[in-house]
């Protein structure tokens, strides 16, 4: 009959004790490296972003103060570039109240859509491909820095002169860079442009 104290397998239970901790461990640690994998990965798409949104907005910088606008006719009328209320406020004629290029006074004097001419938006930026009177464009596949697909949402609003006070107008420019597959926003930059910024040499002064 065998003693009551035999410990002969003892060993294997441990042994099975021990991988089933182990096992507990190493999944504990797979998923750890996982949400690192996908933090990872979203910090990197944020920082293309903020490129994406400062390649645009610089745009704006090098240009004078006339040219800033977009092109309201092809500015999207559905979808997330009018969800967005934060900068897209709802029932505005044009769309989001965006305004196309014009002067301190008001006037047309840049034109988004003609493609030639010392006015003409495109011409000003054939040089390198860009229009900044897109009001949304997506960048993806060869174009974009990374592969992953973005759209780059501009809105610009037209700050008219106040009546009660002598206040130049100024225009107020949004740029929104969203991941293109679900539309969540990863960037946004706000600048604020004066005639007296923009003005070019040997041009009337800003009224």
């Amino acid at each position: 009959m065998t003693a009551m104290r035999d410990e002969r397998g003892f060993g294997l239970v441990e042994l099975l004790i021990a991988m089933v901790v182990l096992q507990v461990a190493l999944l504990a640690i797979v998923g750890a490296f996982s949400t690192s994998a996908v933090a990872v990965s979203r910090s990197g798409h944020v920082s293309t972003a903020g490129v994406l949104a400062d390649q645009q907005m610089e745009l704006y910088r090098s240009m004078p103060y006339d040219a800033i606008g977009l092109d309201t006719a092809g500015a999207p009328t559905t979808g997330t570039y009018v969800s967005d209320t934060g900068v897209c406020p709802s029932g505005q004629s044009p769309v989001c109240a965006n305004t196309g290029p014009r002067n301190n006074l008001n006037t047309a004097t840049w034109s988004c859509t003609a493609t030639s001419g010392s006015t003409s938006v495109s011409a000003f930026y054939s040089s390198n491909g860009v229009n900044p009177c897109t009001a949304h464009r997506v960048v993806s596949g060869a174009s974009s820095p990374d592969g992953h697909t973005y759209a780059v949402d501009t809105y610009i609003r037209w700050m008219t002169q106040g009546t009660a006070i002598t206040q130049r107008a100024q225009k107020i420019v949004y740029v929104v860079v969203r991941d293109g597959s679900t539309a969540k926003e990863l960037a946004k930059e706000v600048t604020t442009f004066d005639c007296s910024t923009g003005n070019p040499p040997n041009q009337p002064a800003c009224t």
